[in-house]
């Protein structure tokens, strides 16, 4: 998995790329590492570069969540492909993460 993170004025855009699963997980609690310096903002992670996402990645999409949340901040999942939209459908994401198709 790639990253690449921009800020915006209230808004950090988070574009992901490759797949979110095990072999991620440094790379992501890497990139948790950075985002840990900004407070109260949304986090936007534009996943339409996701090709895959297991139940790892969701792991740490939550867990992201819960780190965000501690520092005011709030995540948006934006554009999954089709494949990445029905894990999230399928593990009810919606009631935890704002999803944008």
């Amino acid at each position: 998995m790639q990253f690449k993170v921009k800020e915006e004025g209230a808004n950090v855009h988070v574009s992901l790329e490759g797949q979110l699963n095990f072999a991620a997980n440094e790379d992501f609690r890497g990139l948790l590492t950075q985002l840990a310096g900004w407070k109260n903002k949304k986090i936007i992670f534009e996943m339409s570069g996701l090709s895959h996402i297991d139940s790892v990645g969701l792991g740490l999409l939550y867990i992201a969540g819960e780190d965000m949340a501690e520092a005011g901040s709030s995540i948006m999942l934006t554009h999954p492909r089709d494949n990445v939209f029905r894990m999230l459908e399928l593990t009810e994401a919606h009631k935890t993460f704002e999803i944008k198709r």
